[in-house]
């Protein structure tokens, strides 16, 4: 099976590097025969691909443990959803999964742009088949999903009991389907150079692509989170790790380009910034599957040691060379014509894009630093938590300010009498409210001006939509779904920062050790820690504890904290308890137990307005929608 598999993909990289042959000859020549060859060779590609990816999934299905990959991955008391998952666990197969995906796009693409010039065309196939080819060069050359052992093992190793949770089946996708769809910005962008259209016809035409990784993109970071959060059993949701902030990096930067794009389309503006945002995008997303799979940095999600950092550095390289020539040919078409003012919303479009770009360097600097400490000293240096959140908290005030105020801003010069007499009830309202949270006792000032800025963008952006609706009627709703899905986002975007702000600097904490059938005072609420049961389940012996809760004297609801045993496995992991309300989460471990001794340990966090993180995320991602659902096209 696993020869079959490899012939598949070693088939799909030759009918790849032939493609790539055929796309550059169309080009050249401006030739349609060569293009639709090109495509077939694609096409080809892209079967041989699927084939090989059926057949791993069907070997992890069955347990065919003679494949090296399935036997790492998976075992026989696996259930069935994570032997489907273990596709993208590992890093032969998650490759693969990377590849496979940016065929399936390219196939959409393909029948999406027929109407395009022939060199447009080609060069947007030329661009995903050199990706789709560089993954299943991995596969076969360097991480191989098919390598089959000379014996067949009786069972597999399993897979790691961290990724044994529902979001390893959702959350890896997501993030694939937004580092795939950022190639199609990208790819759109250089068909635009080569061709010399530097109108603003590849973004109209991307835009679909570049909105759908974003939200996708989007999704698959809040997933992570909120995995980590119910999974890793250290309280939290976003540990500044180097894999969670490689995720980031394409997000703030794609980010940066659908804000830069808007000013492209209606004004003609930022034109550089928007081209080389697509860039930097793509190789973002590269960079990010170099930095989680390469071995370089030492991370929970991380893989070994391996020399796929080589071919990532290479491909990453070359693609760079490739675009600042194109870029550098048509640098006078693109260059801005006139000045713009600052305090106008291109003025504000452009800040926006410093600071995104700003936030990406300060986050990129400390995760890359013990890389780098390393290559050019004998020791490793790192920075901790506290870095970054110093570092990132100016850049997250600008942009919440900035995501209640732009929208108030007018193209040009701007009247500042007029955007005083739309803002001075947003600034009442934060007012009030700050002085409301500060007599309530909450009086840390980094938070408190948190808070503050987070109120001023979240009533801006509520009271310039209510002026629009009682101006241009509710049908104005629907007539310009893209302003609106944006206004959805920023508000979103709000909501998510209350929660952040919240949990992060509100939190309370309390670890006891008490005897079983005993209680624990914890704030407002009072658990009394039942007795240490055990359950065997599918792959796991479970050790927990029935923990009833109560809040001023009345039973809310009953809590099973864990520690998880599973085969071939020595360490015990905790299977943490929540109970979520609107105003925050109440979060139990089991940290310890004694059954000789009848005692518990108990780790009881509160994490005020925690849930406001996913329902941020939900309305952000509703906006995507929504804004997608436009299609007019119509400008904002």
């Amino acid at each position: 099976m696993g020869s079959i598999g490899n012939l598949f993909q070693i088939a799909g990289l030759f009918a790849g590097f032939i493609a790539i042959l055929f796309y550059f000859w169309s080009i050249n020549k401006s030739d349609d025969q060569n293009n639709k060859i090109g495509n077939i060779l694609f096409i080809i590609q892209a079967v041989l691909t699927t084939l090989a990816s059926f057949i791993l999934v069907y070997a992890l299905a069955t347990s065919y443990f003679k494949m090296e990959y399935v036997a790492q991955y998976t075992d026989r008391a696996l259930p069935f959803i994570y032997k489907i998952s273990a596709f993208w666990a590992g890093q032969a197969g998650s490759l693969l999964f990377w590849g496979w995906l940016i065929t399936l796009a390219g196939l959409i693409e393909l029948f999406r742009h027929k109407k395009l010039d022939v060199k447009y065309k080609s060069s947007i196939m030329l661009v995903v088949t050199v990706t789709s080819t560089f993954f299943l060069l991995l596969t076969t050359a360097v991480s191989n999903p098919f390598k089959e052992l000379d014996f067949f093992p009786a069972d597999g190793l399993g897979m790691n009991p961290l990724l044994q949770n529902p979001g390893m089946f959702y959350h890896p996708p997501t993030l694939y389907l937004g580092y795939v769809f950022y190639t199609l910005p990208f790819a759109y962008a250089v068909a635009s150079l080569v061709i010399k259209d530097y109108s603003a016809k590849w973004l109209k035409l991307t835009r679909n692509w570049s909105m759908l990784a974003w939200i996708f993109l989007t999704i698959g970071i809040v997933l992570g989170g909120q995995w980590a959060y119910v999974e890793l059993g250290w309280g939290g949701y976003w540990a500044w790790d180097p894999v969670e902030n490689a995720s980031l990096f394409p997000w703030l930067i794609g980010t940066a380009m659908l804000h830069s794009a808007i000013m492209y389309e209606r004004i003609r503006r930022l034109k550089i910034w928007t081209y080389v945002l697509a860039f930097v995008t793509y190789e973002l997303c590269i960079f990010s599957t170099f930095l989680t799979r390469s071995g370089v940095i030492d991370s929970v999600h991380s893989f070994g040691k391996s020399p796929l950092g080589t071919y990532f550095l290479w491909f990453m390289i070359l693609i760079a060379i490739g675009f600042i020539i194109l870029i550098y040919k048509g640098l006078n078409e693109l260059k801005e014509k006139e000045d713009f003012h600052l305090l106008s919303k291109e003025g504000a479009f452009f800040l926006t894009n410093w600071i995104f770009v700003g936030l990406m360097l300060v986050v990129l600097f400390g995760t890359t630093l013990p890389i780098f400490s390393e290559l050019f000293s004998s020791s490793k240096s790192s920075v901790n938590i506290s870095y970054y959140n110093k570092v990132s908290i100016p850049f997250f005030i600008a942009l919440l300010f900035l995501a209640g105020i732009c929208p108030l801003l007018p193209y040009k010069k701007v009247n500042i009498s007029e955007i005083i007499k739309k803002l001075w009830l947003s600034v009442v309202l934060t007012l009030v409210v700050g002085v409301i949270i500060y007599v309530k006792g909450y009086t840390k000032i980094i938070p408190l001006v948190l808070f503050m800025v987070t109120f001023f963008a979240f009533f801006a952006i509520i009271i310039q939509v209510v002026n629009n609706l009682k101006n241009a009627g509710v049908s104005a709703l629907f007539k310009n779904r893209r302003f609106y899905g944006a206004m959805i986002i920023h508000l979103g975007l709000c909501m998510m920062a209350f929660g952040v702000i919240g949990s992060a600097f509100y939190k309370s904490y309390t670890d006891e050790v008490v005897k079983e059938n005993s209680s624990i005072i914890f704030d407002e609420y009072k658990l009394i820690v039942k007795d240490l049961r055990f359950e065997q389940k599918i792959n796991y012996v479970s050790a927990f504890v029935p923990v009833s809760v109560y809040k001023d004297g009345r039973y809310i609801i009953t809590m099973k904290p864990e520690r998880r045993f599973y085969k071939n496995n020595e360490h015990a992991y905790a299977e943490v308890a929540v109970y979520t309300t609107i105003l925050g989460d109440l979060y139990l471990i089991l940290a310890s137990y004694d059954k000789n001794q009848g005692i518990v340990g108990i780790q009881a966090i509160y994490h005020p307005l925690v849930v406001w993180i996913w329902i941020g995320c939900f309305i952000m991602v509703v906006g995507g929608i929504y804004s997608l659902s436009d299609k007019k096209g119509k400008e904002l």
